[in-house]
């Protein structure tokens, strides 16, 4: 990860975190305490145009929201690399990556100067210690989301691609 790290949370910083983390449907249904812990516990970062904030193989314990600019998130292929979608502005990413550890199937690239809130998972971690309770509504966060994914692609690839329809029944699990 190439990017700077601001080590001192000024207060208005940490304000600005945690109205951050309200915004975020991966964090709601938390105790106000578990979010200001949270809050305190993120980092902001800042990555310059190239910089990549993880790649494809990466075991990366991070779960990043998107201050300001732009990523790119590719997936390698045979002899090129296939652009899969953009992140920018509000946009949220990595909340299985601070319940358990697995290698990411993507790289992510900033394309323009990118400042992101991020939280590690040894970190994520420690709070999930302290207040067990909010594992529940984060499960309920992810199969919902699930489902959601599903209906989507019911939708949008079912009747016109038949090797996709393989891919159905996730929500199912």
């Amino acid at each position: 990860m190439n990017s700077y790290t601001d080590q001192n949370q000024a207060p208005s910083e940490y304000q600005g975190n945690l109205e951050i983390l309200m915004q975020i449907p991966f964090f709601s249904g938390m105790p106000i305490d578990a979010m200001k812990l949270i809050a305190f516990l993120c980092t902001r970062e800042t990555f310059r145009p190239g910089d990549y904030l993880f790649q494809e193989g990466d075991v990366d314990p991070h779960a990043y929201f998107f201050i300001k600019g732009k990523a790119v998130l590719t997936l390698s292929t045979p002899g090129d690399e296939m652009v899969i979608r953009e992140y920018s502005e509000n946009d949220f990413l990595g909340g299985l990556s601070i319940l358990w550890i697995s290698k990411r199937f993507f790289s992510l690239k900033a394309i323009t100067d990118t400042r992101c809130l991020v939280l590690e998972r040894d970190r994520f971690q420690k709070i999930l210690d302290q207040f067990p309770q909010i594992a529940r509504p984060i499960l309920e966060e992810i199969c919902a989301f699930i489902h959601d994914w599903e209906s989507r692609l019911i939708g949008s690839h079912a009747e016109t691609c038949p090797p996709c329809r393989s891919s159905l029944g996730l929500s199912l699990f």
